[in-house]
């Protein structure tokens, strides 16, 4: 059965990759902003991914009950830092490179450190005021020495996924799809839903 999607988020990019993704596994999403005006959505926490993904599904579900909305949280966290970026990836790497290439920056600084990372996303389902469910997804591999690959943008230029030699950017998109943290996480939701 194809589901109907509600996005909570402003990030359009998010939003086109999470449409990818459903349309990927024969769903259908789009922005809450198809169906609302622009939302003010609460602070997020910095405790967990998880409780920021509730929030924001739950926010727009109050306005929107009777649809499915999903919301995520994602975040990178680098073994060579512990405790560094995690829930707060965005907002720490946002003051760290305010208007430089996140990419450059991620790869000097795990010169001469581990090179590993992890990207974690949790997805929050809510119907009715209320979670339903909750998909978690993750990708584990290295940060490549320079950015490869034109298939994809961000971060997919620099992340080699664990057993792989190509970055994200450089694999089809079906194979590139697979190993995406937030797909995995997608996945994980769809098929607690029988999907």
């Amino acid at each position: 059965m194809k589901n109907n999607f509600i996005i909570a988020t402003h990030n359009i990019h998010k939003i086109k990759e999470i449409e990818t993704i459903l349309n990927f596994y024969r769903q259908h999403g789009e922005g809450y902003r198809k169906k609302l005006p622009q939302q003010a959505f609460p602070p997020e926490s910095t405790v967990s991914y998880e409780e920021n993904a509730k929030e924001k599904a739950l926010f727009i579900s109050q306005q929107l009950p009777a649809a499915k909305i999903i919301a995520d949280d994602s975040g990178l966290e680098l073994p060579a830092f512990p405790g560094r970026y995690g829930v707060q990836t965005a907002r720490e790497l946002a003051q760290e490179v305010p208007d430089g290439d996140l990419n450059d920056y991620l790869i000097h600084l795990v010169d001469g450190k581990s090179r590993q990372f992890i990207m974690k996303t949790t997805i929050a389902l809510a119907i009715n005021n209320q979670v339903v469910k909750i998909g978690h997804g993750q990708l584990k591999g290295t940060i490549a020495h320079a950015e490869r690959g034109v298939n994809a943008t961000g971060f997919d230029r620099i992340f080699i996924p664990a057993g792989e030699s190509q970055t994200l950017a450089e694999m089809d998109q079906p194979t590139r799809i697979s190993y995406l943290h937030r797909a995995r996480a997608v996945k994980n939701l769809l098929d607690q839903l029988g999907e």
